[in-house]
């Protein structure tokens, strides 16, 4: 009788340890903005490469797969406040405008929008999510810089899309 208890509850324990790991695996479709980078950092993905204007920047390493991986070669990085996820930051190349419209306004709604150069800028405010979303379209060299970001941890006088323009 011990022997089978001992048994159950090493299985009990396996199970229990296998759902905390579970727990906390990092989605990169949907980030936990807001929430502690250790938190969703339990296999050491996320790789720190800069700092700048108060963010810490990071390559996930990690497995991540997002509708814009089957049809480009998106930069994706991830910006940390205060030790926790403020934002996920995205360049691409080669875009198409009808796709990035068809596609953002299926998910996200219809977007504000206004021309500075020849960037086309759309973004997109979700107040009761405390998110922005921001995307800018160059419409000579077909390039995107985007960002989505929790407001709250939004250094002052930053342009969370441009942060990495060196």
């Amino acid at each position: 009788m011990s022997r089978r208890l001992s048994l159950l509850c090493l299985l009990l324990s396996l199970v229990a340890a296998t759902a905390t790991a579970w727990a906390g695996e990092f989605d990169c479709a949907k980030p936990p903005y807001g929430k502690p980078l250790a938190d969703v950092n339990d296999h050491d993905y996320f790789v720190k490469f800069m700092e700048k204007d108060g963010v810490t920047y990071y390559n996930y390493t990690g497995p991540c797969r997002l509708g814009v991986h089957e049809r480009l070669a998106p930069v994706i990085v991830y910006g940390v406040v205060d030790g926790k996820l403020y934002g996920r930051i995205m360049r691409t190349e080669h875009d198409n405008i009808d796709i990035i419209k068809q596609v953002t306004t299926k998910l996200a709604g219809t977007p504000e929008t206004e021309t500075e150069g020849d960037w086309l800028v759309m973004s997109w405010d979700f107040p009761e999510k405390k998110m922005k979303m921001k995307l800018k379209y160059n419409n000579a060299t077909k390039a995107t810089k985007s960002a989505v970001y929790y407001e709250p941890l939004r250094p002052k006088n930053t342009e969370p899309e441009d942060s990495l323009n060196r």
